[in-house]
């Protein structure tokens, strides 16, 4: 097989609920009309996943690496073969066959993060084959899913700016689930991932920090040391018809790391992205 133009780098680790997306999402990026692989790093003590039977997916076990995205997301890197990366999720999936020639073209050798992403409802309704077809234009984040494939938005919602670069929505009243304070969740209307850059960009940063225990804050501090070293698009700012779909799961995985992770963000945003990069540099070479 020849060399793929992107390597689509996805970790599983814990009780996450990708588990059961993650055969949806492998070939939803299969599907893609550039040429790419899927590569899937599974921590150690999660049951290795379904995945399609293809030669261009891949699974690579977690040994000892840290059951978190970020060093899962490193060591699939390191396995992969293209000189394009594409970080993302096992529960989330490109809207069209043609997401990824879109944002090649779209970067032109930059880095691309956060496009616009849906929020599916029903995921227990999508079947790993199924082509999903995006609501039309519009404000609007979580959808329900007809039995043709299109995606219908469940209701009014209210959006709101937390600051110029964080925008949130709370799902309709009818759908939902309560933060630990008994408030509603309240989503981004983006994905904080969805890293779309070239690998000497990622090695260059020192990929992942390896200091998050479990989700949360990884990508906003590879966010930070990549606005140091590259130019930055944010996809949801500058191509709104660049989509994602996630499948919506309580946030049953967050509640035990993601204060220590906020504390440990704060730490390495104080010392500056040189500070930041050096130290990741640095431990990557030891391991």
């Amino acid at each position: 097989m020849s060399q793929p133009r992107v390597s689509v780098i996805l970790p599983l680790f814990g009780d996450h609920r990708a588990a059961g997306s993650l055969a949806a999402v492998c070939l939803a990026w299969l599907r893609q009309d550039v040429d790419c692989e899927v590569v899937v790093a599974v921590a150690d003590g999660t049951p290795p996943p379904l995945l399609p039977r293809a030669d261009r997916v891949r699974l690579v076990l977690g040994g000892d690496c840290p059951a978190a995205p970020g060093p899962l997301r490193n060591l699939a890197a390191v396995a992969s073969e293209a000189p394009v990366l594409y970080l993302g999720d096992g529960d989330i999936v490109p809207l069209g066959d043609d997401y990824l020639r879109r944002a090649l073209a779209l970067r032109e050798g930059r880095v691309l993060i956060q496009p616009w992403m849906y929020r599916l409802v029903n995921p227990s309704d999508v079947q790993p084959g199924r082509e999903l077809t995006a609501p039309g234009g519009g404000r609007l984040c979580h959808v329900t899913l007809t039995p043709d494939g299109t995606l219908v938005p469940l209701g009014p919602e209210r959006f709101t700016w937390l600051n110029p670069e964080i925008m949130v929505v709370e799902p309709p009243p009818t759908y939902g689930w309560r933060n630990e304070d008994g408030t509603p969740w309240r989503a981004f209307p983006f994905h904080w991932g969805g890293f779309l850059l070239d690998r000497a960009v990622f090695e260059a940063v020192g990929g992942y920090s390896t200091r998050y225990a479990g989700w949360g804050c990884e990508d906003d501090d590879l966010i930070a040391k990549l606005e140091a070293r590259a130019t930055v698009l944010r996809g949801w700012r500058v191509a709104r018809r660049l989509t994602c779909l996630h499948f919506e799961h309580p946030r049953t995985h967050t509640a035990a790391s993601i204060g220590a992770n906020q504390r440990i963000l704060a730490e390495r945003l104080a010392a500056g992205a040189d500070a930041m990069i050096a130290e990741d540099l640095r431990l990557a070479v030891q391991h």
